[in-house]
């Protein structure tokens, strides 16, 4: 077996530390508990200097530490995420003094337009906003991070256990509600993100869910965040006024915050938004024959083929780094962009 590096040595000595070995097949980092969040939201991403970097012309391995990177690559913080932060911001300021009456937080939009993105990046900043403020703290549990349950038995969705696992308080048996919010109030939990709102098919479903989230916010006083497609629609149904009678032409409403998530249109401040966006990837990419810019001219190829959806943007750069990589060309140009299949319809 060929010498271990420093970095697997230390990983190796401590299993907790979340680097990606080359000892294994690499793989997403799953936040499913408290310590695993923790890891993934105070891990800073390294991107790859071309000088550490196997030469041009190599022949490279699927665990090349380049393509492993351009399959996702650092994470770009749009404008649309930037808004989002800031608007959650003014709500958890106001909500964290309060022992009752909290607003909730709704994120809503079309698939593939960054709901989940934008999701991950408010509860990142929350953490390491605390971690600044207050300094490391390993009792600290600022954000819990879930996504909507199986069904269980009955069809009922165990939303008590995965409090729990994620808390560490996992067990075989019992009601371990007043465990977790002990433990959510000892760690001062500011943030309950619950993502994947749209599996809430029915009216039954949605009613439990709100009335034990409503029981954890009021118990522990966390903001609760809902994520997902039509979130607006469950959410509103659940918080809204039914025992008083509304005026002629009132609409109902309630009074969460909605950050709605949307593809970027062809309009000319979309236009300019989408190129702003494109760029903070060309910033980000490591290819030899990269000159900056490159990616940021083929703005207007990119959002014709994207239909203006993140998603699709990101995948598009990223498989076509990839290709750039493994065919050796280390350039991104349209060419490329064209031989990347995403979206099409391939005859075998």
């Amino acid at each position: 077996m060929a010498d271990l590096t420093r970095k697997e040595l230390q990983a190796l000595s401590n299993p907790t530390v979340p680097a990606q070995m080359l000892l294994t097949p690499p793989v997403p980092m799953w936040p499913e508990d408290s310590h695993t969040w923790r890891a993934r939201a105070e891990l800073r991403q390294t991107i790859p200097d071309l000088a550490d970097c196997a030469p041009p012309g190599t022949k490279v391995a699927d665990n090349d530490q380049r393509l492993l990177y351009s399959a996702n690559m650092h994470t770009v913080i749009t404008p649309a995420v930037n808004a989002g932060i800031l608007a959650v911001a003014e709500v958890v300021r106001a909500n964290r003094q309060r022992v009752g009456g909290k607003v909730m937080i709704v994120i809503d939009g079309p698939r593939g337009t960054g709901k989940s993105t934008l999701m991950d990046a408010i509860a990142v900043h929350w953490h390491r906003r605390l971690m600044r403020l207050y300094g490391p703290d390993e009792n600290r549990i600022p954000v819990v991070a879930l996504t909507v349950p199986p069904p269980g038995r009955g069809h009922v969705r165990n939303w008590a256990g995965a409090f729990a696992r994620f808390m560490g308080q996992e067990r075989e048996s019992g009601d371990p509600t007043e465990s977790v919010i002990r433990a959510m109030r000892n760690a001062r939990t500011l943030l309950v993100l619950v993502d994947g709102v749209e599996r809430l098919r029915s009216r039954v479903e949605a009613e439990q869910a709100f009335q034990y989230l409503d029981v954890i916010s009021e118990e522990t006083g966390a903001t609760v965040v809902w994520c997902g497609r039509n979130a607006h629609v469950i959410v509103d149904a659940q918080l809204r006024d039914t025992d008083t009678p509304p005026e002629d032409g009132e609409v109902p409403w309630s009074d969460s915050l909605k950050l709605r998530t949307s593809r970027i249109g062809f309009s000319e401040d979309d236009t300019r938004t989408f190129v702003t966006i494109v760029d903070r990837f060309d910033q980000n990419l490591r290819l030899f024959q990269h000159e900056r810019k490159d990616l940021t001219k083929l703005s207007p190829y990119l959002h014709k083929r994207s239909h203006g959806y993140m998603r699709t943007l990101s995948h598009l750069i990223c498989q076509a780094a990839q290709y750039a990589i493994l065919s050796g060309e280390e350039r991104i140009t349209e060419e490329l962009l064209d031989e990347v299949q995403l979206g099409r319809v391939v005859q075998l």
